[in-house]
Order: structure tokens, then C-alpha cells, then sequence
């Protein structure tokens, strides 16, 4: 799998991420999971893991 599908599980999860955040970021884990804290209001530890699975699940 590739970085096409770990955006498009990151987007089915977390649909407040725009195309935007992931230019931001480059697609780095650490800038989405600082973006997914402020918007969900979570905490930063939280978001991480969850993106970290994403990637993980993806192959990534």
C-alpha cells in the first residue's frame, strides 16, 4: 500500500483534515497528529497513535 491509501484512511477517519493540513505537514505523522489534537481536541498522544495505526495498517 501506498501514501495515496494511508490518505484516504486518514481522511475517512479524521474528515476535518483538508488537502491543505497534509501540504502543511508533507504527510509527516508528528505535524497530522498536532492538526487532528487541535481540531478533535484531543490529546496529541492520542492522535499519533491513531495515525501511527493508519500508517502501520497501510503498510506504511
Amino acid at each position: 500500500m501506498g501514501l495515496d491509501e494511508v490518505r484516504a484512511a486518514l481522511r475517512a477517519k479524521y474528515p476535518e483534515l483538508t488537502p491543505e493540513d497534509f501540504k502543511t505537514t508533507s504527510g509527516s505523522r508528528d505535524g497530522l497528529a498536532k492538526i487532528v489534537a487541535e481540531k478533535k481536541g484531543v490529546p496529541e498522544a492520542d492522535a499519533k497513535k491513531e495515525i501511527d495505526e493508519i500508517f502501520s495498517a497501510n503498510g506504511m
